[in-house]
């Protein structure tokens, strides 16, 4: 699928990727294993370059973890574990849609090798690997911020921080965690264009100059980012419809029920930026202020009117919800776009 953007005429990257601040003990792992044992992403587990991207060794290709990646996730758990060289591979991957390293000895010939999703390509003593994939990025560890590789990785990423309280510790100590999908659900067919007209563009790039933000205004690249990541979404939300309906077509315009759809994501993204953590639980009740009660979310997320309460009040002083009467809206639901 691309995304075309009419404003600046040019194609934005059609893949999303995600990069996780989370607490040690989360349960990151077992979600990559899950989501790869259903045929839906790959758990990268070797951090050599030779392992993720691949060598070349007696004039033949040696397929790295990522070769298998094609049109899936690809998953890399504690990434600050990664060498710098590894790092700046990631950078480029999530960049442009491939790896890059050197390799020894003289090849006779320029080699390719077909894969899923992309090929390789060795010659003129590099090995390229081309693929399409979105990368998941955890990390567990706080000096991350530290490290100027990842910060970058940061700016090509929708970033969420995530914590986790004592009851949802026990809770996954009991209950495992997990995840729900529907591979079958996945189409076969797909759309070949998604377009972002002109006007909405400007629309929505009238809007993020003029809300509110918690990431320093300084901040340039952050917000050039966070503008293709916005577009990348509705266009999710676009084709998701469409396959609901079973009215795929070749070429499709996102609309402004897309826009407003990305857009619930953007003080996630800004929070997770900035490092502002929320809590599993959080997400799940904020998911629930639909102009509900206390009482009515409670009975939802299965926590007492006080536990709701707590978690309500966090979810107000981020600015993430507002409160009208008894009732609370997730803020991004009231807005006029």
């Amino acid at each position: 699928m691309k995304i075309y953007d009419e404003l600046t005429d040019r194609y934005v990257r059609p893949t999303l990727n995600l990069f996780i601040k989370k607490p040690y003990g989360f349960g990151f792992s077992s979600l990559g294993y899950e989501l790869e044992s259903k045929g839906l992403a790959v758990l990268i587990n070797d951090f050599s370059l030779a392992g993720i991207v691949g060598s070349v060794k007696g004039g033949k290709i040696y397929m790295g973890s990522l070769a298998n990646a094609g049109y899936k996730l690809a998953i890399f758990d504690e990434v600050m574990q990664l060498d710098n060289k590894a790092k700046k591979i990631v950078n480029e991957l999530t960049e442009y849609g491939r790896a890059t390293r050197d390799i020894q000895g003289f090849l006779e010939k320029r080699i390719e090798k077909p894969i899923t999703g992309g090929k390789y390509v060795a010659d003129c003593g590099k090995l390229i690997l081309y693929v399409h994939a979105s990368y998941i990025f955890g990390c567990a560890n706080d000096n991350f911020l530290q490290d100027p590789i990842i910060t970058q990785l940061l700016s090509r990423c929708f970033c969420l921080s995530v914590t986790m309280d004592k009851e949802e510790a026990l809770s996954l100590k009991k209950y495992g965690r997990r995840i729900a999908t529907n591979s079958d659900s996945i189409p076969k067919d797909t759309v070949e264009k998604v377009i972002m007209p002109k006007d909405l563009n400007l629309e929505l790039i009238s809007f993020l100059e003029e809300e509110p933000t918690i990431v320093d205004e300084k901040e340039g690249g952050y917000f050039t980012r966070v503008h293709d990541d916005l577009i990348r979404l509705s266009a999710i939300h676009r084709v998701a419809k469409l396959c609901r309906s079973d009215k795929l077509e070749e070429e499709v315009f996102i609309e402004k029920q897309d826009v407003k759809f990305a857009l619930k994501f953007y003080p996630l993204h800004q929070l997770g930026f900035v490092t502002s953590a929320l809590s599993i639980r959080q997400m799940s009740i904020l998911k629930q202020c639909k102009g509900s009660t206390v009482s009515e979310i409670a009975k939802k997320v299965k926590l007492s009117d006080r536990q709701v309460y707590r978690h309500l009040n966090k979810l107000m002083e981020l600015g993430l919800i507002v409160k009208v009467g008894n009732k609370y809206y997730n803020k991004y639901d009231l807005i006029e776009f």
